[in-house]
């Protein structure tokens, strides 16, 4: 398997950024949202900037890990509507992908633990 160097640190070629896996799992909008951004071009833009792809990587970190636990437990064809869905987290104004674009230790922490009680229905 072929290897590449960034930033001191060995990977394999074939890994996918957070950015990638998100676009792949879940689509340009909701990932643009999740990421802060207003629009998927201004999401594009950002991720095109060096400085901003590093800030949005860290953002995503928890929509990758709550995709990943949907599409374990192959509910991934539900996870943009659950996501979406004000209260499926536990917090009646808000939706999961907006507590993950508030992007909080705790936040993210309820949004995985609610995913997998979704997973688990």
């Amino acid at each position: 398997m072929t290897a590449q160097v960034l930033r001191g640190t060995t990977r394999p070629a074939t890994a996918r950024s957070g950015i990638d896996r998100c676009l792949a799992l879940l689509g340009e909008e909701l990932t643009a949202y999740v990421a802060g951004a207003a629009t998927v071009g201004e999401f594009h833009r950002w991720r095109a900037d060096r400085r901003r792809r590093r800030e949005i990587e860290e953002r995503l970190q928890g929509a990758v890990e709550v995709a990943d636990t949907l599409a374990r437990a192959n509910r991934l064809g539900a996870a943009a509507g659950w996501l979406r869905e004000a209260g499926a987290a536990g917090v009646a104004d808000r939706s999961p992908a907006r507590l993950l674009r508030e992007a909080t230790g705790e936040a993210v922490k309820r949004v995985l633990d609610a995913a997998e009680r979704f997973t688990h229905r």
